[in-house]
């Protein structure tokens, strides 16, 4: 029998993240393309150099509780609304952010200005915050195994995020919340050759609403990718839109979001 030690260490990560749903805790998932040249000792005309395209996956668990936001959709079109009414503070927060906004400029001041420098003692190390304990605690990151699968590719980002539900489905099933057996046989349907997601996405950016004999109806797990990673993720979930089943429709993978830690890194570089 075949032996794949990635298989097993995925298999031990993912009880880790079973007992921590079991204890009420919500997580992300976190992907990443990864990319790499495998090079001939001898280049000749039937044996070049290979470029290799494959996906890293991670869980990342919540440190904020977010249960208590709601899930209603917006009634708005998001062209017509104006960035004014996204930014709109009270009395309060204007306040508040008057009083963070001060703390910053004394940091600043006594880092780079010698004169300021004895008043350092008497300036806060943090501003305070409501979540505070939380957002000093650790983050909790679960690896999970590399795909071999290019993202640039429709029919291997579907296999991803069939992957993907399938890691929802143990994961909440082996906590004793989804009544549907972890190690239940799913064939995914298959995806036609050449095939292309709709403009705009229609199908992938607003939730259906919730199947009643659907064991995960009221679980969704947001995936986080750099953009490209977005738009091939919400191009696969357009395609397979018309799917019988809500595990098929990767409705428990929801919403798919931008991570620009390509931009943080090159704001840094600069």
């Amino acid at each position: 029998m075949k032996y794949n030690l990635q298989e097993e260490i995925g298999k031990h990560f993912l009880d880790k993240a079973v007992q921590l749903v079991k204890d009420g805790k919500t997580f992300v998932f976190v992907i990443d393309n990864i990319d790499w040249m495998l090079k001939v000792h001898d280049m000749r005309s039937d044996k070049q150099n290979t470029s290799v395209h494959a996906v890293a996956t991670s869980i990342v668990f919540d440190r904020v509780e977010s249960g208590g936001l709601s899930d209603e959709i917006p009634t708005v079109n998001l062209k017509n609304v104006q960035l004014q009414d996204l930014l709109k503070l009270n009395a309060e927060e204007m306040k508040s952010t008057r009083e963070r906004y001060k703390v910053f400029l004394e940091k600043i001041l006594c880092h780079n200005f010698e004169y300021f420098r004895t008043l350092s003692a008497v300036v806060p190390d943090h501003t305070s915050c409501r979540y505070q304990d939380e957002m000093a605690s650790q983050s909790i990151v679960v690896p999970l195994p590399v795909l071999m699968k290019d993202e640039k590719k429709y029919s291997d980002i579907v296999d991803v995020l069939d992957q993907l539900e399938g890691w929802v489905h143990d994961i909440y099933s082996k906590a004793g919340i989804c009544d549907v057996p972890a190690n239940q046989d799913h064939t995914p349907p298959a995806l036609p050759d050449n095939t292309r997601s709709k403009p705009d996405q229609p199908f992938a950016h607003i939730p259906r609403i919730p199947e009643p004999n659907d064991p995960l109806r009221n679980i969704k797990v947001p995936c986080f990718g750099d953009q490209l990673t977005r738009v091939r993720l919400a191009g696969a979930k357009d395609l397979r839109s018309g799917s019988h089943t809500p595990r098929d429709r990767f409705e428990h993978i929801h919403p798919v979001r931008i991570v620009d830690w390509h931009t943080k890194r090159s704001f840094l570089k600069v």
